[in-house]
Formats: structure tokens, C-alpha cells, sequence
């Protein structure tokens, strides 16, 4: 018996003396990429299915802007005495033309042309934030699963060594509250553990639910590649944020669109056209002939000019809204790059910490717990509090790469663009 003690510790010793990554292994388990996750997204999202008939719809307005107003057809039936409707004086048929001003049709169809090119960037915009929803969920599962992993081979560990000190116990080699001490431990490491089922099964309904699968779906272990670079310049993000962003760039067109409105405005002084032929029966005198009609409107006579003014100081007022809401989408956007360039860079420096430094010298500090113990300068009080503090410290390297992962798909979504992280100047 004095020989089992010594082998558990050394299978400890082994188990957290591992260099390199400190994620703990999910082998043996069906694995989700995110790529596909993405595809599945992009084809599948209602936000996005949303948005792009949104943009069809748009995108069939612009034919509508050139045509014709409908045409009117009347029929009258005039001159009736004591209201017989069968003995009228006079009978009209008549076909009736809007035609608007020429070059207010052409500026109609522009700025429809323009709204169209709104819902496409519309479009855009909402697939940059479901995809960085989706990786940013994924990378969550990501965190759960590998904390489950690292939790369940913690609970094995504590249990052997439970055991082992209850045994040791039994026969006068150790006190009665190490023993009560290592069950303490391994019974909230148990506890822990449905705690991290819940979070894991509520992040994959979210996640299911970005990808539209139904209820009763499931998804497998989420994985991240060992190496995480990160080797894009600030100046290159903002360079590319100001000319790709979908928001800013449906931000400017919407200052295009106002500005396109007060031109049309102006236009609103330009007469319309009106067109008529107009079919005539007399019955007395059996009189039948054709009659035409042609007219204009008057948009400029005194007693509507001031309509016409508010018309265009209105639209003159909504071209300068829209230039600051414009200028303000931009400041916005270039301090979101920035925020999550020097986040992300701080992130990346924190994981290289923890792997390079901060664990191994916990894991050394463990060892020499082990070692302390063995030999009985080490009581077990320390022993548990060295190896809580190296679980507490990979749970800690675990989230820097969690939050580094989530800075750069957030950034992604600032920019505009996929793969910012390896972006080269």
C-alpha cells in the first residue's frame, strides 16, 4: 500500500507536466469546422434570407421609376333630366395621360437605383454580423468544451487522489481533514461540471439558432488551430474599413440619396404634361366626335410657392443630416478598428504569456507541491491549493485565446472583411 500514493502522484506529475498547449484534448469526438458553419450560415440565416429579398425587392423598383404613371379612363353620362340614367343629354368617354417631366423621371430612376444599391449594402452589413455572431459563438463553444475537457480529467485526478488519501487515512498515514479536504475538492469540480454542460447545451441553441436547424439538432466539438497570428497593421485596417465597410458605404449613399431628393425637388417646379382623348355622344342630334386634351400643371403659381419652398429646405436640410450622420458612422468605425486592433494585440500578448511563461512556472510550482508532499515538507492543504491555482491559470490562458478569437471576428465585422488578422499591408 505504502507504493499506491507515489504512483498516483506520479501519474499527476505526468498529466500536468505536458508543455506546449495547454487545451486539454477532446480526441475521439465528432469535430464542427467553422467554415462550414459559416456556409451553412450564409445559405441558411433568416437575417440574411431577410435581407436579400429585401434587396430583390429594391432591385425591382428600379423599372418602375421610368414608367408611366396609370392611366385614367372615365366615362360620364351628362345632362340626365330628373335623374334618368337612361336619358342622358350627353355622353363622354374619356382616356387620360400623366406624363411627368422627363427629367424627373430620369432623376427618379437614379435615386431608385440608389435605394437598390442601399439593400445591397443592407445585405452586406447583416451578413458581417451574423457571421461574426456565429464565430463569436463558436469560439464560446469552443471555451465551454475545452473547460468541460480540462474539468472532467481534474475530477479524475481528485478522485484518485480522494482515494488514495482515504486510504492513507484508514491505516494512520494521514489526518482525517486532508480527507475531508480532497472530497470537498473533487465534489465542486463534480459540481462544476453541470454547470458547464448548461453552458455549453445554451450556447449551441444559440448557435443552432443562427443557422437555422431545428430544435432536437445537436452540434459536435468546436476546434481552434494551435497557432493564432495576428500580423495586420492598424493603418492597413482603417485604409480598408473606409472603403469596404458596408454600413459607411451605404452611409454615403444615403447622402447621395438626399442629395438626388433635393434635386428632384427642384425639379418639382417643372410642369407635368396631361394628355386626353375624349370620346363624345349627343343623342338628340345622334352628334358623335372626338375631342383631345392637353394640359400642364402649375407648380410654381403664387399661392403654392410656399409648399415648394418647405419642400426644398426640407431636402436641403436632410442632405446636411445625412453628411453628419455619414461623418459620424466614419469617426465610429475607425475607433472600432482601433479599439479592437490594440485589444487584439493585447489579447495575442497575453496568450503568448500564459503558454511561455505563466503555466510552465505553475506547473513547476505544482511539481514541487508533488515532490514536497511525497517527502512530508508539503502538507496537503498545499498540494491542493498548487493545483487549483494551475487549473484557475489554464482556465486563464483558455479565455485569452477565447477573447483574442472573438476581438478579431468582431474586428472582421468593423472592417468588412474575412481574415483580418493575417491581412498583409
Amino acid at each position: 500500500m505504502k507504493y499506491l500514493f507515489p504512483f498516483i502522484l506520479c501519474l499527476v506529475y505526468v498529466s500536468v507536466s505536458q508543455g506546449g498547449d495547454p487545451t486539454p484534448s477532446t480526441a475521439g469526438t465528432s469535430t464542427i469546422e467553422m467554415g462550414k458553419l459559416v456556409d451553412e450560415a450564409l445559405a441558411r440565416n433568416p437575417e440574411i434570407k431577410a435581407a436579400l429579398h429585401q434587396m430583390i425587392a429594391l432591385d425591382a423598383k428600379v423599372p418602375q421609376a421610368t414608367g408611366l404613371p396609370d392611366p385614367e379612363l372615365t366615362y360620364m353620362r351628362e345632362q340626365m333630366p330628373g335623374f334618368r340614367f337612361k336619358n342622358p343629354m350627353m355622353e363622354r368617354v374619356e382616356l387620360m395621360q400623366m406624363i411627368r417631366f422627363p427629367s424627373k423621371t430620369t432623376k427618379m430612376a437614379e435615386i431608385a437605383e440608389i435605394q437598390a444599391d442601399h439593400a445591397h449594402h443592407e445585405h452586406l452589413e447583416k451578413v458581417n454580423e451574423v457571421i461574426a455572431k456565429l464565430k463569436a459563438g463558436y469560439v464560446e463553444l469552443w471555451f465551454v468544451q475545452q473547460s468541460a475537457a480540462l474539468n472532467t480529467e481534474t475530477v479524475g485526478l481528485l478522485r484518485q487522489i480522494a482515494n488514495t488519501v482515504r486510504t492513507r487515512y484508514s491505516v494512520g498515514d494521514a489526518p482525517q481533514p486532508d480527507v475531508l479536504k480532497a472530497y470537498v475538492e473533487l465534489s465542486q469540480m463534480e459540481n462544476h461540471a453541470f454547470v458547464l454542460r448548461q453552458k455549453e447545451l445554451s450556447t449551441k441553441a444559440m448557435l443552432m439558432g443562427i443557422l437555422d436547424r431545428r430544435p432536437d439538432d445537436t452540434l459536435g466539438t468546436a476546434t481552434l488551430p494551435e497557432e493564432a497570428p495576428f500580423t495586420a497593421l492598424l493603418d492597413t485596417l482603417e485604409s480598408l474599413a473606409l472603403q469596404v465597410r458596408p454600413m459607411l458605404v451605404h452611409d454615403s449613399m444615403m447622402v447621395e440619396e438626399a442629395q438626388a431628393m433635393l434635386s428632384l425637388t427642384k425639379r418639382e417646379y417643372l410642369p407635368d404634361l396631361k394628355l386626353a382623348v375624349q370620346y363624345v355622344r349627343i343623342p338628340e342630334t345622334d352628334f358623335r366626335g372626338w375631342s383631345v386634351i392637353a394640359g400642364i400643371s402649375i407648380p410654381f403659381a403664387p399661392w403654392t410657392l410656399g409648399k415648394a419652398g418647405g419642400r426644398v429646405e426640407e431636402a436641403t436640410e436632410t442632405v446636411n443630416r445625412n453628411l453628419a450622420a455619414y461623418r459620424a458612422s466614419r469617426a465610429m468605425v475607425l475607433a472600432g478598428v482601433r479599439d479592437l486592433y490594440y485589444r487584439a494585440r493585447s489579447e495575442k500578448r497575453q496568450m503568448e504569456v500564459y503558454r511561455g511563461t505563466i503555466l510552465p512556472q505553475a506547473r513547476q510550482s505544482f511539481q514541487a507541491s508533488l515532490i514536497g508532499y511525497q517527502t512530508g515538507k508539503t502538507d496537503f492543504l498545499m498540494l491542493i491549493d498548487s493545483h487549483r491555482t494551475l487549473v484557475s491559470l489554464t482556465l486563464e490562458s483558455l479565455m485569452a485565446r477565447m477573447q483574442f478569437e472573438q476581438s478579431v471576428a468582431e474586428l472582421e465585422r468593423t472592417v468588412g472583411v474575412e481574415n483580418v488578422a493575417t491581412l498583409k499591408p
